[in-house]
């Protein structure tokens, strides 16, 4: 069997990940560097007057359906529209940080923007926002699976066709596709749960870096076009 095809779909545990969590309290070395992770990302981000509101962590680090997959996805939350995704795309290019071993992934959240996730913890005032309720997986993990393979289908089409539109907008597909399923159903939606199954083999990863790879053969000029 293909090693891929042994990563569980539907992570569940009966208790929160205890690298970070003590019960449902956050541990305080965790909270403190945490913390200092974030105030370095507002440095860099080197923008005047911010408007930091909080800061929080959310996503499956937050709740009980963790694996040795998941990452801590760490939101600054500003009273502004803007997102600063090109910065935080560089910060979490330059920074390999880690927290027990799990890596830490930076966000620039609108405070008016929804996020769905089962659980969300304020780093900043240490406590729950959203608190995560511990029930039994009901998804089937067949139906995981299945969509899964659909949606592996149009990376493995739009890789083919070497077509850059056509790789942004199976990307596009794919992010479009899951947020209508956090929307309609939450983190234990089958969309959401095929999407971080096809994150954790890598297929996501590599539809997005053949897609660096077109636009940096896109915005190069070779010497045979050169005069």
């Amino acid at each position: 069997m293909n090693l891929a095809e042994l990563i569980d779909p539907n992570p569940h545990h009966h208790e929160l990940n205890p690298a970070l969590w003590d019960g449902n309290h956050m541990r305080t070395e965790v909270r403190h560097q945490l913390l200092k992770i974030a105030k370095n990302f507002v440095e860099f981000l080197d923008v005047p007057k911010l408007k930091l509101k909080d800061v929080t962590l959310s996503g499956s680090s937050a709740g009980y359906n963790y694996s040795e997959f998941s990452d801590i996805d760490l939101h600054l939350i500003v009273n502004s529209d803007e997102t600063f995704t090109p910065q935080k795309v560089q910060y979490n290019n330059t920074y390999d940080l880690k927290i027990k071993g799990i890596p830490v992934e930076l966000y620039v959240q609108p405070a008016g923007q929804v996020h769905h996730s089962a659980g969300i913890f304020s780093v900043l005032d240490n406590k729950w926002i959203n608190e995560p309720e511990h029930t039994e997986p009901t998804v089937d993990s067949k139906d995981i699976k299945s969509k899964a393979r659909s949606y592996s289908g149009k990376i493995n089409s739009a890789i083919r066709s070497g077509d850059l539109q056509q790789c942004k907008t199976a990307m596009d597909d794919l992010k479009r596709l899951r947020k209508a399923g956090l929307e309609a159903n939450g983190e234990q939606s089958v969309e959401n749960l095929a999407f971080k199954l096809l994150r954790a083999r890598g297929s996501i990863d590599k539809l997005r870096k053949y897609i660096h790879k077109l636009e940096s053969a896109e915005l190069s000029l070779g010497e045979h076009n050169e005069n």
